[in-house]
């Protein structure tokens, strides 16, 4: 049997996924998946980089539902002081209101945004087998036309650059369709939601 892990941010964390709990029982979504959801949790954490290495090495099907780029964003100092790459994660796992409005211009998303890449790209080279779900982009940049985000981070770009990686979600639902199956701006998924989820993870792997 093949497991499939799961790292992402409060859209999969236990108290979410709580009214699912009898489908995941009875193994009508999410059979044979490890999830594993934490409030808020950036993409830069080097949580995300050790539990993907550890569940990699034991040959599980890899899939991270990635943060939104201004999860943590008060890090934002420290990150703007990385030089050369060296160090791209930050020992965190994040919080629920974790979003600083202090953070929040054009130019902190630019640098928010750009690490975050280098942060998947990292991963990306060291775990090629990995899938990614864009979730909070769609709904951010796709469902939400009027994104203030820089249009280089929107969804479709992003798709196109991690092409080879990502699980495509406009393979599965459009815009209008998938803003029915979530349950507020931050893209928390509602009971179809999970049903899209779990359909595009059973798609990609089983």
């Amino acid at each position: 049997m093949t497991y499939t892990y799961i790292i992402g941010p409060s859209h999969i964390y236990k108290d979410r996924i709580h009214m699912i709990n009898s489908e995941i029982i009875n193994n009508i979504y999410f059979k044979d998946c490890i999830l594993d959801g934490y409030n808020g949790i950036p993409i830069w954490s080097n949580h995300i980089l050790k539990s993907i290495s550890d569940n990699y090495n034991k040959n599980y099907n890899i899939c991270w539902i990635v943060s939104d780029y201004k999860f943590n964003n008060f890090n934002y100092p420290l990150i703007l002081n990385i030089k050369n790459n060296e160090n791209l994660f930050l020992n965190t796992k994040g919080c629920q209101g974790n979003v600083s409005k202090d953070f929040l211009e054009y130019n902190h998303i630019e640098v928010l945004g750009n690490h975050s890449l280098k942060v998947i790209d990292f991963i990306i080279n060291k775990f090629p087998n990995i899938k990614l779900i864009f979730w909070c982009l769609y709904k951010r940049t796709k469902v939400n036309k009027n994104s203030s985000y820089p249009k280089h981070f929107w969804y479709d770009e992003i798709k196109k650059k991690y092409i080879n990686n990502i699980i495509d979600i406009d393979l599965f639902t459009t815009p209008e369709n998938f803003d029915l199956k979530t349950l507020d701006t931050g893209g928390h998924p509602n009971k179809d939601g999970y049903k899209l989820l779990d359909n595009m993870i059973k798609s990609t792997f089983y």
